[in-house]
């Protein structure tokens, strides 16, 4: 699942005539390159800074997205472009406080990421995106009462009386409808054998996405200095 998306959404974004693909790629990537800038110690504007900075040299550089699984994972490669843009700008933070006297231990950069390596925190900030992304395209597929009836029982924990009287379906048929639900999820993660460490997972990931203001915010800065460039 992973690596054909990804092939597919980056042919996309060759074909700068395809604003959709741009859509795609921010809303799938931004809230991950935000969340493992926040981890790293940056601030709130930085971390905006970060996902600008990234997703501008992703715009510039599309070139590069002559997608071949056999050298890399897409991943890898990502990863490495937003350390560097933290460390980037974690550094030029310490520069500031230096220059105003202050003590800049806490805001010393990481070392750059010069090579494409595995990082944990990555690793775990693009899992959830991916969980996030899953998720997507399983409520797309499902039938709205379905889907609905898996996302209040199992995501948001309420009774089953309850769910069934908001959806209109049987007691029966919402716990159908979530174990329907939780086989295609599991099918598309492979990896998440285990039914209830695959819910929660999916939970952990939905919690971890950052405010829909701020996703406003940051596609009207980054489409508004797409245009000036």
């Amino acid at each position: 699942m992973n690596s054909a998306t990804s092939a597919t959404l980056l042919e996309r974004l060759q074909d700068g005539a395809d604003p959709l693909a741009w859509d795609d790629f921010f809303a799938r990537y931004w809230p991950m390159i935000y969340a493992f800038a926040k981890h790293r110690g940056c601030s709130h504007h930085t971390a905006e800074e970060v996902v600008q900075d990234v997703m501008l040299s992703v715009f510039k550089h599309r070139d590069v997205f002559q997608y071949d699984p056999g050298c890399g994972r897409f991943r890898d490669w990502l990863g490495a472009l937003v350390r560097n843009q933290v460390a980037t700008r974690r550094r030029r933070a310490s520069e500031r406080i230096r220059a105003r006297g202050g003590d800049a231990e806490a805001g010393l950069p990481e070392p750059a990421a010069a090579e494409i390596e595995p990082d944990a925190a990555w690793e775990a900030v693009f899992e959830q995106s991916l969980l996030v992304a899953m998720l997507d395209v399983v409520r797309r597929e499902m039938k709205p009462a379905v889907y609905l009836a898996f996302e209040l029982l199992a995501l948001q924990g309420l009774p089953c009386a309850t769910v069934a009287r908001a959806t209109g379906l049987s007691r029966h048929a919402v716990y159908r409808s979530r174990k329907q639900v939780l086989k295609r999820l599991r099918r598309l993660a492979g990896s998440y054998r285990d039914l209830g460490r695959l819910e929660q997972s999916i939970k952990q990931a939905l919690r971890s996405l950052p405010d829909a203001a701020l996703e406003r915010s940051l596609t009207t800065r980054i489409e508004k200095t797409m245009r000036s460039r």
